[in-house]
């Protein structure tokens, strides 16, 4: 694949800035430069996961109070928004200390990568959301990764203290690192990119 459509090109845009904010810590700022770099070559196999799941509905209502925002963040929800019909969804049904109900107070919203927009498989950028007061479970896995907070929420690590590094922050989780999030009184959202093991 050699074309990228426009939309998938102005969320990846939009999300490397985001990622190279000062409020991330600097391991997460290197791992999400390893994701952008792999990205600018585009790649797709055309394979989409277009199940939707209930958590969806509530995409319109968490990103309408950055709609209209002239930031990073309101460019972000409108690129999101754009990439809707496009988007690969998927939600997760394992892992422990889960709120009750979580698997439906979920979803993850897949741009480049496995069945996303771009279908790739080295790296992984995309979004979680979560509706309020819901506590995703602790799990871990391979890959590195980053994540950039749109919205009040917290993250745990190895099992330590719940923290919110605030709006534009975010968390670095190295490979196999236990990890977790959680939303308050409103939906959570916040993108994260990955790096497969493959080449990295």
């Amino acid at each position: 694949m050699n074309h990228r459509p426009e939309n998938v090109t102005a969320f990846i845009a939009i999300a490397e800035k985001l990622f190279q904010a000062e409020k991330l810590p600097e391991a997460g700022r290197q791992v999400a430069a390893r994701v952008f770099e792999r990205l600018r070559t585009p790649s797709d196999d055309g394979a989409r996961h277009r199940t939707r799941y209930p958590a969806c509905e509530w995409l319109d209502a968490t990103l309408a109070p950055f709609i209209d925002d002239d930031t990073s963040f309101g460019a972000a929800a409108r690129a999101i928004k754009a990439l809707e019909p496009d988007l690969g969804w998927s939600r997760r049904s394992s892992g422990v200390n889960g709120s009750d109900g979580y698997i439906e107070a979920h979803v993850h919203g897949m741009i480049c990568g496995p069945g996303g927009a771009e279908s790739r498989y080295d790296v992984q950028l995309g979004f979680s959301l979560m509706l309020p007061h819901t506590r995703y479970p602790d799990h871990s896995h391979p890959p590195e990764e980053a994540y950039v907070l749109f919205t009040p929420g917290a993250f745990r690590q190895n099992g330590g203290e719940w923290r919110d590094p605030g709006i534009g922050g975010g968390i670095h989780n190295v490979r196999n690192n236990p990890h977790a999030m959680r939303s308050g009184d409103v939906p959570f959202l916040a993108i994260w990119c990955l790096l497969t093991r493959e080449g990295d």
